[in-house]
């Protein structure tokens, strides 16, 4: 077969990298078409992943419209001449509008709400199957499918991804000493208007606290200086998920770098304009878990608080193993689950299957509820059933197990 992938941000090539990988292993043409966003080209070479870069990254509210318009454009050239038949993407707008003009079945996994990620009404309507966490709080009428995972782990769940110490010490990181990694945002995303993070007095009222008792590593995606006593990131981004997994501690405004190191096991403290009320379900989920603090940006001072005790606290770290073990019993390897929607060899995978999942190159308990769960802590919704994918006229038909 011949499947297209679209790449818009550094967490979709993290999140398709092993689907690249097996698909190509089992003879299917992959053809990936990426947007320059951050680090998304040094990642798609660092994962020695074939792709093509359509358009640059852009500047300001007005060249994000036009960089969109270019990237829709010259995506859909290239699937003219390719004539797919699927289009894989994670949030991808132009993915669905693409599809419908080339007549290939489009899947999409979204994983935000549209409360909060306006550009899934661009997306969704377009869409031949839309997949989303169990956990996400909208319902679609259409070709809605709910799986029990979350994009992370399609990279992060223990049959993908084993933290290795040695990535670490190869860059001056002893990971037995003390650290704490911080993810401050670019706030330049097309969800992101009107919205900013923490203050620039909290950022460095945060590194001050924090390097009393180790180092504090910290990446800003909005380029800005420093805070006194802070480091940049040691480890290139292809490493930086090692980073996390031996943290003594990670906070950030970055909901995907928040939400895996809750899944790596490391305590994690999230101080976000999206906390509250209208918060996005995969973080009530971890939140119930006690897996991630959340907190808005209203409350920061609140936030520097808690998370100053929790680095200090002698049993966070084996309290967030615990409680990583508990959730991982209800999840499934999603990068099995993406094969196995378009593949019908490869079969939909069950939480019961961790180590023991085949996978297509091989084949051809219950949450906490204890007092720190999060001061954000909400119940998350529970799973939804499935909803059948008809098959479409000469195409593969989608593969529901």
């Amino acid at each position: 077969m011949d499947i297209v992938i679209t790449i818009q941000h550094a967490a979709n090539v993290h999140f398709f990298k092993h689907v690249v990988g097996e698909l190509e292993s089992a003879g299917h043409d992959v053809f990936v078409f990426a947007r320059e966003k951050g680090v998304v080209g040094e990642l798609l070479d660092a994962y020695e992943i074939d792709h093509e870069l359509l358009c640059g990254e852009p500047r300001g509210w007005l060249g994000l419209g036009l960089t969109q318009l270019c990237y829709e454009a010259r995506l859909l050239r290239r699937a003219r001449a390719i004539d797919p038949d699927y289009i894989l993407t994670s949030h991808g707008i132009a993915a669905t509008h693409v599809g419908t003009l080339v007549g290939a079945e489009s899947h999409v996994y979204i994983d935000t709400e549209t409360t909060i990620n306006g550009g899934n009404r661009l997306t969704i309507p377009f869409t031949d199957v839309l997949y989303t966490p169990e956990s996400f709080r909208e319902t679609y009428d259409a070709e809605h499918v709910r799986y029990p995972g979350y994009h992370e782990l399609a990279y992060l769940h223990p049959d993908r991804f084993d933290p290795d110490p040695d990535r670490l010490r190869t860059h001056g990181v002893d990971p037995d000493d003390r650290y704490a990694v911080l993810r401050f945002g670019a706030w330049n995303g097309n969800h992101d208007i009107g919205k900013s993070g923490i203050s620039a007095a909290g950022r460095h009222e945060i590194v001050d606290e924090l390097a009393t008792d180790g180092r504090v590593f910290v990446a800003d995606e909005g380029d800005g200086p420093l805070p006194t006593s802070a480091e940049p990131l040691p480890v290139p981004p292809a490493d930086f998920h090692h980073l996390l997994a031996f943290a003594d501690l990670v906070v950030g405004e970055v909901a995907t770098t928040t939400l895996e190191a809750g899944l790596l096991g490391t305590p994690t403290v999230r101080i976000s304009p999206f906390a509250g009320t209208s918060e996005m379900g995969k973080f009530r989920e971890l939140a119930e878990y006690g897996l991630v603090r959340s907190f808005h940006t209203d409350h920061e001072t609140t936030a520097i608080r808690e998370l100053t005790r929790l680095y200090r606290d002698p049993s966070a770290a084996s309290n967030w193993a615990d409680r990583r073990e508990a959730l991982l019993a209800t999840k499934i390897d999603v990068t099995q689950y993406i094969l196995s929607q378009i593949l019908a060899d490869v079969p939909e995978p069950t939480p019961e299957d961790r180590d023991s999942g085949p996978t297509l190159a091989a084949s051809g308990s219950g949450p906490s509820s204890g007092s720190d769960a999060g001061s954000e802590a909400l119940n998350h919704p529970g799973p939804c059933p499935e909803t059948e994918s008809p098959p479409r006229p000469d195409r593969p038909s989608v593969n529901r197990n």
